[in-house]
């Protein structure tokens, strides 16, 4: 059904979420001329940087934060599941509608009241699959509006502690360069955030 076909492209509303957490401005005040604790050299940054900023790939951070890939895992599973329900009830309703046609054909109903029952009872079947599927779909979307919460909440939870040591006035997002043009290598704090991250997250069977 045609609902199943934007669940994928919904997936990629968890991007939308990250970029939103991660446009924050820290409380913490640091002196003028304190220098930036950096990811790569501590050399980078000149002790005369009085606005130390960095930037996160959203891209990077979700391919290799495991609490979003196994939300993401989790919400594709679910999307199959769906999908296979709703397929094997068309299949079988296609099924049923071309067993009818063909005993139209030939001449297989012997009253009208017979062909009528016949075609009312397939018609009921696909007002009643049309509403699981749109039933099912809002499952998912709900699943899918829990999970990004939950994401939110976490990476949201994350900088206000990372960034109690880092002392960081502005992080900004990047999703495949769309947001900024260039930046210093040293700027770019991506593996340091995902490092802590992961090290922070314990799945919830454990």
């Amino acid at each position: 059904m045609k609902h199943f076909n934007t669940i994928v492209l919904s997936v990629l509303c968890l991007a939308v979420i990250v970029l939103y957490v991660l446009h924050f401005t820290s409380r913490a005040n640091t002196p003028a001329g304190e220098a930036v604790l950096q990811e790569s050299s501590p050399a980078t940054i000149s002790p005369s940087d009085s606005f130390p900023i960095a930037y996160v790939s959203v891209d990077t951070l979700l391919m290799n934060y495991m609490f979003a890939k196994e939300m993401n895992e989790e919400l594709l599973k679910k999307q199959e599941k769906y999908r296979n329900e709703i397929g094997q009830k068309q299949q079988k309703l296609q099924e049923d509608a071309t067993s009818f046609q063909q005993k139209y054909e030939s001449g297989g109903f012997l009253t009208k009241e017979s062909f009528e029952q016949e075609q009312t009872r397939l018609m009921k079947k696909e007002q009643e699959l049309q509403n699981l599927d749109r039933r099912l779909t809002q499952e998912l979307f709900g699943e899918q509006q829990k999970m990004n919460t939950q994401l939110r909440d976490s990476i949201n939870t994350f900088f206000k502690l990372y960034n109690q040591d880092k002392h960081y006035k502005v992080i900004f997002s990047d999703t495949g360069n769309d947001n900024i043009f260039y930046a210093e290598d040293y700027l770019n704090i991506t593996s340091d955030v995902i490092e802590q991250l992961n090290a922070r997250y314990k799945p919830a069977g454990k």
